[in-house]
């Protein structure tokens, strides 16, 4: 049975389309009709992009090697992505000039990639508010920043990270060496924080999706945010460990198929060997959905969606 869509104001997180608009605002380079050359012009060379990228996935295989993109090569990737960006992107001043295509609903406007990081974290911290976990596991952390700051701002929870990459864990405890949460993500943070230096409590370890360094049960809520995208190659095994080291709940902000399976957004997912994971899927792993919404910013090639699940309880032989 397909998913029912929820509207982002009608999901229990006190958020609408306003309020994620006007938290992505300090990273919007410029908002644009839909019928500016500039727009149609930058979503015809995505298109045209995308489809030749497919077509030479579909001649020559990955990057003509006839490989495919494996945790390997993104994590050779990502590594030196995290070292070398570190907190920069956050910084909100100056207003950038320029950015990447990004629409939600009838907006659309060029943006950075902070604009929607800072969006979902937004959802992020709705979510841990309205669940009130008191442990959370982020499978893919990046560079920490989602955890740095929700540490902050609920410092009677327990989190903690796994990450891939040495460069993404480095940087996270880099931040953690300060006393207090730096000034950047503090100012990005897109609501109140409660205690600056919660974020040296955070458990940052180095490992794979596949196989967390986790026991069972250990986490009320394990989520993920943009991170099973780049986990195609061992979908099945993430979302097992994900549901595995559950107690209660699992949230993930990802592009699952059901919304990108038409357009450019499908020949970006097929050209990049990204997540075609589908949302009806997830019962099969022991969760059950319990909201979905695709009511969400996103860049024209990649739609997130929202898939909050509650655990299934093990079924005794």
């Amino acid at each position: 049975m397909p998913p029912t869509f929820t509207a982002i104001d009608a999901a229990g997180l006190g958020l609408d389309r306003a309020a994620l608009l006007a938290t992505m605002d300090p990273f919007v380079a410029c908002r644009l009709a839909p019928t500016d050359p500039r727009w149609t012009a930058e979503v015809a060379r995505k298109h045209a992009k995308a489809r030749r990228r497919l077509r030479q996935r579909r001649w020559f295989g990955w990057l003509g090697r006839g490989k495919r993109r494996d945790q390997g090569h993104i994590a050779s990737e990502y590594d030196q992505a995290w070292a070398r960006k570190r907190l920069a992107p956050y910084e909100m001043d100056p207003r950038p000039r320029a950015g990447a295509a990004w629409q939600y609903g009838d907006e659309v406007m060029f943006a950075t990639s902070a604009a929607g990081a800072r969006a979902r974290l937004l959802v992020l911290m709705r979510a841990v508010a309205l669940l009130r976990p008191a442990s959370v596991l982020e499978v893919g952390c990046g560079n920490g920043l989602n955890l740095l700051v929700l540490a902050c701002r609920f410092p009677a929870t327990r989190f903690a990270g796994v990450e891939l990459t040495d460069g993404g864990v480095a940087t996270a405890r880099a931040v953690q060496e300060e006393t207090e949460l730096p000034a950047v993500l503090r100012r990005f943070a897109p609501e109140p924080l409660f205690d600056s230096a919660a974020h040296r409590r955070v458990d940052f370890r180095r490992g794979s999706a596949a196989e967390l360094p986790f026991a069972a049960d250990a986490f009320d809520l394990v989520y993920s945010s943009l991170a099973l995208e780049q986990m195609e190659e061992i979908r099945g095994r993430a979302l097992g460990e994900m549901a595995r080291v559950a107690a209660h709940h699992t949230l993930m902000l990802e592009p699952f198929w059901d919304c990108n399976d038409r357009g450019l957004r499908r020949d970006y997912l097929l050209a990049r060997d990204h997540f075609r994971g589908r949302i009806d899927e997830l019962p099969r792993h022991g969760l059950e959905p319990t909201l979905v919404t695709d009511d969400l910013p996103g860049e024209i090639w990649l739609q997130p969606c929202l898939v909050v699940c509650r655990k299934r309880p093990a079924v005794s032989s």
